[in-house]
């Protein structure tokens, strides 16, 4: 769906002539087309009610849900290549529940935003009737726009609604209900959604920005153009200079905050999307993966992700076979 669009309105509930386990294998159904497959279970028999609202902006999907107590759970059988890893944004609206990912588990509860993402295991649970509303981005544009590798993004960790975070979640649960009444304005504020979400992390990580506005803007579009060609070997800093119409210098002058540097923006983005390959086709020869990571060779690939990981590509394979 696009900006300017009546949101998407999707019910599921039991009814007396189809039994439990059709109710929610609909549900997973329902789930799996608005986010990424996953497996639901009720937590205690009887009437279910579940209802997802949602909107699409661009590379951004805002929905509202509201459901019964239930059991969710990524497995990894369910995460494989074609999908692009999705970082999620969670704000809780009502109910209470926990979510897991990364070794850590976090409460979800009383307008607190937490982030989890597609490409990796994770659980969540609720007791009773809950709603959330919650945020889709690829995760490749948040690690590109906050500097953040996806291994150190605070995942399963709740961040009150009285913080920045907090500012940023009433954003998202305001720009789900403007949809209603205004989806135009809607959409023009939607532009900022993958941006205010990079600030979430860059402040959980204590990497805050100072760039100027102009720099801002021209970095802004600096990793836009990175985020789109990252995948392809021949993209080097002299083409995204000419795209931005910057001098080499400028560039790097832009991407030395914190030490970090154009180079491992760009090395971290390619690594992301290699350890996806890896994880989701386990039988993928490594030459391949480091092709359609945007590696010029497979010794550049081995070096590269070393460096990033601390261990080899086929040795991270065999660790998470």
């Amino acid at each position: 769906m696009s900006g300017g669009l009546e949101p998407a309105v999707v019910e599921v509930r039991s009814m007396p002539e189809v039994s439990e386990q059709e109710t929610f294998e609909q549900w997973e159904a329902v789930v799996a087309q608005a986010y990424v497959p996953l497996v639901v279970t009720p937590v205690r028999s009887g009437d279910f009610r579940a209802r997802i609202v949602q909107s699409r902006f661009d590379d951004m999907d805002v929905s509202t849900v509201s459901a019964s107590g239930q059991h969710i759970t990524r497995i990894p059988r369910l995460i494989h290549e074609p999908d692009e890893p999705i970082l999620f944004a969670t704000v809780t609206t009502h109910g209470r529940g926990w979510l897991s990912q990364d070794g850590r588990v976090g409460e979800m509860a009383d307008g607190g935003l937490m982030l989890h993402v597609s490409s990796r295991p994770f659980t969540a649970h609720f007791d009773q009737h809950w709603g959330v509303v919650a945020v889709q981005v690829p995760l490749s544009q948040v690690v590109g726009a906050s500097g953040v590798a996806s291994d150190r993004l605070p995942t399963a960790v709740r961040f009150p609604p009285e913080g920045a975070a907090g500012i940023v979640g009433r954003f998202f649960c305001g720009l789900a209900q403007l949809q209603y009444t205004a989806p135009e304005q809607a959409a023009v504020l939607a532009r900022h959604g993958t941006g205010l979400l990079a600030s979430v992390v860059q402040l959980a990580a204590g990497e805050v920005s100072h760039d100027e506005p102009g720099q801002a803007l021209t970095k802004q579009q600096a990793l836009a153009y990175i985020q789109q060609h990252y995948a392809d070997p021949g993209l080097t800093v002299d083409r995204v200079a000419a795209a931005c119409a910057v001098s080499r210098r400028t560039l790097y002058r832009l991407f030395e905050d914190g030490g970090e540097g154009l180079a491992v923006l760009l090395r971290r983005m390619r690594i992301e999307r290699a350890l996806a390959l890896i994880r989701t086709d386990p039988t993928r020869p490594l030459l391949s993966i480091a092709r359609a990571a945007g590696f010029v060779s497979e010794r550049q690939f081995y070096r590269a992700f070393k460096r990033e990981i601390g261990m080899t590509p086929g040795e991270f394979r065999t660790a998470h076979a």
